[in-house]
């Protein structure tokens, strides 16, 4: 019954991990790896996370959330702060680390917060892809959450945020990013599933041309978990098992970082106990 349970919570989780939302991601230009290094993050952001319906269709709650970030490298810590339409909010505290062209995060302590009567806050946690509409940097992207107690699975949502202030941004965003590609999709297949899980998962992915290929687990600290692959491989498609406690995790949250040819891609993998 307890397997049963678990394997509910997981399929759950995986459900709010993986939805696509439609919203206004179609105004945004989404920076690569290479103009994301460009850049420095730390500074305030605000905007809005909305929260799914159970189904994920369509969003049950707007809330203000705000970002303050400070970046030293790749890593990122700080605060967020999340308020409601009736003036209750929370502050929590983040960490996070920068992998290739996305921000990985997670909320891990409420450092203070008025409780909607009857309901708990959520930590967010995911990956936020960084981009720019207009002259303005955005953080934005679909993501999970947890209860802060028991860590029980929340409904996930979407998120999309704006720097308040890109004056230390200013040289990068005076070059000329619309001479370099800017992305909106990744140009190969690259998954894990199951995604949260229990005991082993599986990363797929594709390789187009014979390349040099490097698959690493990080975890939010930006430190090497593990080295699973590194070596040329031919065109095809390829997968590789992950369990975090074969490296002394019990539970966590990870990066997997895909390397071909030198592009990153990257995603955040659960496990739970």
């Amino acid at each position: 019954m307890k397997n049963l349970a678990y394997s509910f919570i997981a399929l759950f989780l995986f459900a709010a991990f993986n939805t696509q939302a439609e919203d206004s991601k179609g105004t945004i230009a989404t920076l690569n790896a290479k103009q994301v290094s460009k850049l420095d993050l730390s500074g305030k952001w605000i905007g809005k996370r909305k929260q799914y319906t159970a189904d994920k269709r369509s969003y049950i709650e707007i809330f203000e959330y705000e970002f303050d970030l400070k970046q030293e490298g790749n890593i990122v810590s700080g605060t967020t702060t999340i308020i409601n339409s009736n003036g209750e909010y929370a502050d929590m505290k983040i960490q996070g680390v920068i992998v290739g062209d996305k921000l990985h995060f997670r909320e891990y302590e409420v450092k203070g917060a008025v409780r909607p009567e009857g309901k708990v806050w959520c930590f967010k946690h995911g990956e936020l892809r960084i981009g720019k509409n207009g002259d303005n940097l955005v953080l934005f992207g679909s993501t999970g959450s947890s209860m802060e107690v028991y860590n029980y699975p929340c409904s996930g949502g979407y998120t999309e945020i704006v720097k308040a202030d890109n004056s230390n941004n200013a040289s990068a965003l005076i070059a000329d990013f619309s001479g370099e590609n800017l992305i909106a999709d990744e140009k190969i297949s690259f998954n894990v599933f199951p995604n949260p899980y229990i005991d082993n998962t599986t990363i797929y992915y594709t390789v187009d041309s014979d390349a040099k290929v490097n698959v690493e687990i990080f975890d939010l600290n930006g430190r090497l978990i593990t080295n699973l692959f590194t070596g040329n491989q031919k065109a095809g498609g390829y997968n590789v098992q992950f369990n975090a406690k074969t490296a002394g995790y019990m539970s966590g949250m990870f990066i997997v970082k895909l390397t071909i040819n030198g592009e990153v891609y990257s995603r955040q993998i659960v496990q739970m106990q």
